[in-house]
């Protein structure tokens, strides 16, 4: 897959104003047959994180070269933005979340959201065992669509908008055709 991306974001508009120097953990998401899961350069703690959902026990042969992959696109593009900072890839360490253990088979996405938002490289509070629970993952899910619907920056949002008031008079209307009968 990252084969075939184009992460020399060097020259990409969105990137030119971003202090990369600044930054001390690096988020990769990573899809692999249908399952997503999160490679975290950590600048500070001197390792390559690997957060999995599903802590899958074969990771060394399911996702370790995809991972390193990533890892050395990550590398050779920080060499170029940390030119005047030291430091030491060879002594980077890899480290594996064992502690989450998604509760169905479809929320890995929504975890690897979830670690983008809160992950410090450590298990923290934010990303405590009660989000287990399906109600809170779908409880998020909701959120997060809403947050990207009615963004004002949503090109489509008031179309959408439109849309969804014809489907809610709609079904409106189908609830008093049904109570009439």
């Amino acid at each position: 897959y990252y084969d075939k991306v184009d992460l020399d974001i060097t020259n990409k508009e969105w990137a030119k104003n971003l202090s990369f120097t600044e930054c001390n953990l690096w988020f990769f998401p990573y899809c692999n047959n249908k399952h997503y899961i999160m490679i975290c350069v950590n600048i500070k703690a001197e390792r390559f994180e690997v957060l999995d959902s599903l802590r899958h026990k074969d990771f060394e042969k399911t996702y370790k070269s995809m991972a390193e992959r990533v890892v050395q696109y990550a590398i050779n593009y920080m060499k170029t933005q940390f030119a005047d900072r030291t430091v030491r890839w060879e002594r980077f360490s890899w480290f594996k979340l064992e502690k989450v253990t998604q509760p169905d088979q479809i929320s890995c996405g929504m975890y690897v959201i979830r670690w983008m938002r809160h992950w410090e490289g450590k298990y923290n509070s934010a990303l405590t065992k009660d989000w287990k629970r399906i109600g809170l993952i779908n409880e998020e899910r909701e959120c997060l669509m809403l947050d990207i619907i009615l963004d004002e920056e949503n090109l489509e949002r008031e179309r959408i908008m439109k849309e969804a008031t014809k489907y809610c008079n709609m079904k409106n209307k189908k609830k008093e055709l049904k109570g009439r009968k």
